[in-house]
This record gives structure tokens, C-alpha cells and sequence, in this order.
């Protein structure tokens, strides 16, 4: 059963701002165009279908007959410039985005960056290397830098700065500035509670059931409905109380027929979240950001519980 806990509203106008230049440039001899950033950044597919949702617009208004849309969307045509992305999810989105408005530029990460954290490194070797060739043995290091054009991080409200910070904070030689755009906003859904109460209830006799998070928000919501948010101070509850034993590291596995439901995470940043904020772990964490991975993750999970190889 899928329960959304977020509802998205894409803000296409940061997104249009960024292409209004090419409304004033032509497109050069050799068939390329320049534009003020180097590449894009994209950790999540919500930021894509906001970046879809600009191009769309632009479209039909460059079909309607507009000069300064239809010189944009050409530009686009011939733009080559790096995509980055989280994950392969995230990269399928934008490769769809890719074919149909940006055919000569090339994705690098997806299902290789499965973390924000490995696809800053993929970003620092690879935009680097492609500068390389623009170096010349006279250029002062001042020089290099101003050579290497800002990337554009399209984002949503919150979001995790390891990206943006692990680039400009490289060293001088490596470094890269990102300009952050957002270009979305997340809400818990209205009905989230209520759709989320059903599902457990539906659920409830099942003798195994897993609950896998592919967000922070709404985590501490699940944690009180499956009445697991507890003190473990608190009068009356301890080690007996069998909310708390589900929670518990017993030897031996002996909350095996006390404990039914589990709880997996899409990736690290959900997993930390909650260690951190609501001082829970996690049973499994998929080690690649997919729902091939976290199967995988659930099935090595039950094969250790139930002591096979």
C-alpha cells in the first residue's frame, strides 16, 4: 500500500528567470550557445518535474507564436552542459526531460550517486576534468577559478547542504560555486494522517508487515500511530511493556514473535533524521536509493533475523 505524506507545489518562475538570457543571444557558427551556468543539479524528482513544468511553459508560448520563446527553446536545442542527478529515479525523470528539451546535454550520476554526498565528488571530478582543457600554463589560479562557470542547484524549500557546501568549500583549484534555486515547496498532505491510520489497520494482522519511509517528514507521525514514540522513562513503561520491547535488542532474537513491523528507509538521510531527531534506528537501509534496493535490503534483513545464509 502507498500512502503520499507530502503534497508538492512547483514554482516554475526561478526556473525561467534562469533562461531569460538566451532570449537575447544567437546561436554560434559551430552550433553551440553560452549560458551563465555550467550544469544543473537535480537531487530529487520533484525539482525535475518543477524544471519540466518551466520547459513546458515556455513551449507553448514559444508555439503561440512568440520570438523570445522560440529563440529559447532553440538555445536549449544546442546546449551542452553536464545534468546532475541523485539516483536513478531521479536521473530516469530527467533523462525523459533530457530527450525531448535538452538533446545534446548528458547525465552523470543517477544510479552511480545513490547519496548527495557521493554525486559532490562525481561532480568535482567530472566538471573539473571538463575545464581542464580550458587551462593553459599562464592562467594565474585567480584565472582558473573565474574560468569555471556556477552550477545550478534546482531544489525544494528544505533540503541538505551537502552539495552545495562540499563544492565551494573544495580547494581553490577544485572549487565550484552553486546558485540554489528553489523550485519547490512540500506540505504534509491533509489527509496524510488519516490515509496513514487505515493503511496500519488494514495491515495490522499481517504477521510480518514492513513500513518504508522515503522521507523525514511525516516519520515522527508513523512513530506515534504505531505507538512507538515513547519515554522510555515514563511511569510504566520498560523493558516488559511490549511497545518498547519491539524496540529492543533482545539476545537470542526473542522479540521474533513479540515484533511484526519493521521500518526501512530509502536512504541515509531519512535513516539519520530519525536516529538524530527521534532517537530510532532504522531497520534497513537501502544501500542504493531504489525499490530494488530496499527489497534487497528487507530480504538480507530476514534472512539474518531468521538465522539463513
Amino acid at each position: 500500500m502507498y500512502v503520499p505524506v507530502l503534497e508538492h507545489t512547483s514554482h516554475i518562475k526561478p526556473v525561467l528567470s534562469a533562461f531569460e538570457a538566451f532570449s537575447h543571444v544567437q546561436i554560434y557558427e559551430d552550433a553551440t550557445v553560452s549560458f551563465t551556468y555550467g550544469g544543473l543539479i537535480f537531487t530529487s524528482q520533484r525539482a525535475v518535474e518543477a524544471f519540466a513544468s518551466a520547459l513546458d511553459h515556455l513551449s507553448s508560448i514559444a508555439d503561440s507564436g512568440s520570438k523570445s520563446e522560440r529563440l529559447i527553446m532553440q538555445c536549449l536545442e544546442h546546449l551542452t552542459i553536464p545534468l546532475y542527478a541523485v539516483g536513478p529515479a531521479t536521473a530516469l525523470s530527467l533523462n525523459h526531460v533530457m530527450e525531448r528539451f535538452l538533446p545534446r546535454c548528458r547525465i552523470s550520476g543517477g544510479e552511480a550517486a545513490g547519496t548527495g554526498e557521493i554525486l559532490a565528488e562525481v561532480i568535482l571530478e567530472d566538471y573539473n576534468a571538463s575545464y581542464a582543457e580550458s587551462i593553459t600554463g599562464e592562467m594565474t589560479e585567480t584565472e582558473v577559478i573565474r574560468v569555471k562557470k556556477p552550477l545550478l542547484f534546482l531544489t525544494g524549500a528544505k533540503h541538505r547542504d551537502i552539495i552545495p557546501v562540499t563544492l565551494t568549500s573544495a580547494p581553490s583549484e577544485q572549487r565550484i560555486d552553486v546558485q540554489e534555486v528553489t523550485v519547490y515547496t512540500s506540505n504534509e498532505a491533509p489527509y496524510f494522517a488519516s490515509s496513514l491510520a487505515t493503511a496500519l489497520s488494514v495491515t495490522a494482522s499481517a504477521p510480518v508487515r514492513w513500513v518504508v519511509v522515503f522521507s523525514p517528514t511525516g516519520v515522527d507521525r508513523l512513530l506515534s500511530t504505531l505507538g512507538w514514540r515513547v519515554d522510555r522513562h515514563m511511569t510504566g513503561i520498560g523493558p516488559d511493556d511490549p511497545k518498547w520491547v519491539l524496540r529492543e535488542s533482545l539476545p537470542d532474537n526473542s522479540n521474533w514473535v513479540v515484533r511484526h513491523t519493521f521500518i526501512a528507509s530509502i536512504g541515509p538521510t531519512t535513516r539519520d533524521f530519525m536516529k538524530k531527531k527521534l532517537d530510532f534506528e532504522v531497520d534497513v537501509c537501502a544501500e542504493r536509493p531504489s525499490p530494488e534496493g530496499v527489497w534487497q535490503g528487507i530480504e538480507d534483513y530476514m534472512r539474518t533475523r531468521r538465522g539463513l545464509p
